[in-house]
Formats: structure tokens, sequence, C-alpha cells
């Protein structure tokens, strides 16, 4: 439907749906995924689904990867070589590595920074505010110190 009204230039009607869709889908999978394994566990004692492994892939990360049966064995199978030979290693490796998890440690810092901030306004603006609410909200911020920090006082005195 979407595609045919972008076909005919007329607006799609409620385009929210779509998301509804995806989600259902979703939850069916789950179910039929979830029976199926039941069944398997049942007749043959084995959950039936592809065995997976933790690999690392071409930049080094670990992916999941399921394990199927392949018509020629890896070590025969020229395209998959080829296509492996493509992975990165040595010094170039560890590099890269090094820059993507320093990375994610300064997302993560920013992260819990950020945090930090938005708790101290939340404060300064709301000083009566529910602590174990705001600590179920936030639990990587620590509360008394956000309280006692200078940007959450507002004009007013601790007591």
């Amino acid at each position: 439907m979407e595609h045919e009204s972008n076909e005919n230039m007329v607006l799609f009607p409620s385009p929210e749906r779509l998301d509804k869709v995806e989600e259902t889908m979703e939850n069916l999978e789950a179910v039929v995924r979830e029976r199926n394994k039941a069944y398997h566990l049942l007749e043959t004692g084995e959950n039936g689904e592809r065995p997976e492994k933790i690999t690392n892939n071409a930049f080094g990360l670990p992916h999941v990867y399921k394990e199927s049966e392949y018509a020629i064995p890896k070590h025969m199978n020229e395209e998959w070589l080829q296509k492996d030979s493509y992975r990165a290693s040595g010094k170039d490796l560890k590099e890269f590595l090094l820059k993507y998890k320093e990375k994610i440690f300064v997302e993560n810092k920013k992260s819990k920074r950020r945090n930090f901030n938005h708790v101290c306004g939340l404060l300064k603006r709301f000083p009566n505010m529910d602590m174990e609410a705001l600590k179920q909200q936030y639990p990587d911020v620590d509360i008394e110190k956000a309280k006692n920090c200078k940007r959450s006082r507002g004009h007013f005195v601790p007591t």
C-alpha cells in the first residue's frame, strides 16, 4: 500500500500502523519459533535451531555466527577463502581496536556526564523530587553527589 501510494503520489493513510504491523509480525515469529523449539525438544531432545558461536568479524569485533552445513568444505571453497582473506590483522587491527575501544569509552563517559548534568538540572527545578524514582530512572548517577553539586542548588542554601 505504501509503494502504491508513492506511485500515485497520494498521501499514505495512517503510516503509524506499519510500526504496529512490524511489532505484530515479530511477536508472531517469536511464538512460532518458541513452538518449533518445544516441538523439536519433545521429539528429538535438541532445540532445532542452528548452533551459534561467537567469532571475530573482519574488524576483530565479536559477533554471533550461526553455523550451517555447506556443500563444499571451507578449506576447499575458494570463494570463502578469498572472502576470508580480507580480514585485517597485525598492527592495523590493533590500532583500529584501540581507537574503537577509546570511542566507546568516550561515548560512555559523555553519557554518564550528560545524565549527571540532567539530574542536577532536575534537582534544581524540583528540589522536593522523589529520590527513589530518580534513582530508578538514572541508576548510574550518584544522587547524593548530584544533590551537593553547585549546579543543583538554585538560589537557596541546603540544610
